[in-house]
């Protein structure tokens, strides 16, 4: 009878085992960058939501070739995923043969890479930058239709990142159907706010007449915005001014008329879908080679959609 009640009792103490931990490697090109962060805070959130999965972050810090070691270390821990948003995504092929050749799931995120090739284990979550450059154009051009001259300016985000090519071109494509609209100057703030204040400042003191700014993302746009402020110049009246991303700092300069666009970039749902294709190529399913966000137009009309 002891012999019974101590195996009983040795039964109910065994710890049953833990589920298998599934480690996933995040190298973001660079933390301190708004969208960015946003885009970060979404992957730990869908993470919870997959409790084998553990992440792990990398700040690449804007350099192609700290990317690639944080990618080698990330190997050489042997995790089970890698999640990359490249620095560069005409610099992604070495990222790539050395994920392919350690059998490491790879899954770019936001910003495509332009010279790997999808498929044979690598992925790509993100969204259409060229129709984000096409939306944000086409509703600036319907605003100055009646007017016989119109200047643009755009200001790029790194000129390093396929999202400033692309975004570029969309608003290119839709001012060459108008010959009214001409492109007197573009030039690279780099995605930061202080970047585009002072860039704008620049073109200001140059005397060039601009009577819309088309900026790819919404923090330049803020910054000149504030700098057309700053000297007088009346954003909706004198000029309008576009950006693209749509996260909350855009959402409320469109209510406060700072902006008169923007496009919306949805990181949450680029952010989630990375995640959740993570967690199934680590359960060795089958996943997507390209899977596409849509972009959204985001107006003084309709923006209060966007912050709810």
């Amino acid at each position: 009878m002891k012999k019974a009640l101590i195996a009983f009792i040795a039964l109910l103490t065994v710890v049953p085992p833990a589920f298998s931990e599934t480690r996933v490697g995040v190298s973001m090109a660079q933390m301190d960058d708004v969208f960015l962060s946003r885009l970060r805070g979404y992957i730990s959130e869908r993470a919870k939501t997959h409790p084998e999965l553990s992440v792990q972050y990398e700040d690449a810090q804007g350099a192609v070739d700290k990317q690639l070691t944080q990618v080698q270390s990330f190997i050489n821990q042997k995790v089970s995923v890698i999640i990359v948003n490249p620095v560069d995504t005409q610099g992604t092929k070495n990222i790539s043969e050395a994920a392919r050749a350690a059998k490491i799931p790879l899954i770019y995120l936001n910003r495509k890479p332009g010279d790997s090739t999808l498929g044979n284990g690598i992925s790509y979550t993100g969204s259409d930058e060229i129709e984000a450059g096409r939306l944000q154009m086409q509703y600036l051009a319907e605003k100055v239709k009646d007017k016989k001259e119109v200047n643009v300016a755009i200001m790029k985000g790194l000129l390093s990142n396929d999202a400033t090519r692309f975004r570029t071109q969309g608003a290119k494509e839709v001012i060459a159907q108008h010959p009214n609209m001409h492109v007197v100057v573009e030039d690279t703030a780099k995605w930061m706010r202080e970047d585009g204040m002072n860039l704008m400042n620049n073109w200001i003191l140059s005397g060039r007449k601009i009577d819309i700014l088309s900026s790819n993302a919404d923090e330049m746009a803020i910054g000149a915005a504030m700098a057309l402020k700053s000297n007088g110049i009346k954003i909706g009246k004198d000029i309008l001014v576009g950006g693209t991303d749509g996260g909350p700092n855009g959402l409320q300069s469109i209510k406060s008329g700072l902006l008169s666009v923007t496009v919306f970039q949805d990181a949450k749902a680029q952010a989630y879908q990375a995640v959740d294709m993570a967690a199934s190529v680590a359960r060795g399913e089958k996943v997507q080679d390209e899977v596409m966000i849509p972009f959204r137009l985001v107006t003084p009309e309709n923006y209060q959609t966007f912050m709810q």
